[in-house]
């Protein structure tokens, strides 16, 4: 090969090689988000009616078309497996998410997601989707 082409060949190929054989090994973790006291954040959220739950720790933000702000609500976590459980009560009246990894696709939207969810407030039960983020 001509020397204009093989040095910057030498220096493109130089570092990927270097680094191919460094000693540095990523640390792996083997426990679970829950079990080292990372808080979660989740959105679920639901269709007719319309919901929105923004999960951060402990704290549910609850959405819907008369209180766009989110009503702060404070709720109980309890982890049973892959399915997460939040519990409380509002005024008085008794509300529970629970959210499990099972692929779910949202009825109007067609947008999908990678936990179900299902919202009950004051007994009444509504069904949605849910994924990681805030």
């Amino acid at each position: 090969m001509k020397k204009e082409v093989m040095a910057p060949l030498v220096a493109l190929v130089l570092p990927l090689l270097l680094s191919a054989c460094s000693q540095h090994v990523p640390s792996v973790s083997t426990s679970a988000p829950e079990a080292t006291g990372a808080a979660r954040q989740f959105v679920a959220r639901g269709n007719e009616p319309f919901w929105t739950l923004k999960v951060n720790g402990d704290i549910l933000a609850w959405i819907t078309p008369d209180h766009l702000e989110g009503r702060q609500l404070h709720a109980d976590k309890v982890v049973s497996g892959d399915r997460t459980t939040y519990t409380g009560t509002d005024q008085g009246k008794a509300f529970s998410l629970v959210i499990e990894p099972k692929p779910c696709t949202d009825s109007m939207s067609g947008e999908t997601f990678t936990h179900t969810s299902t919202w009950i407030y004051a007994g009444e039960r509504n069904s949605g989707c849910a994924g990681e983020g805030n």
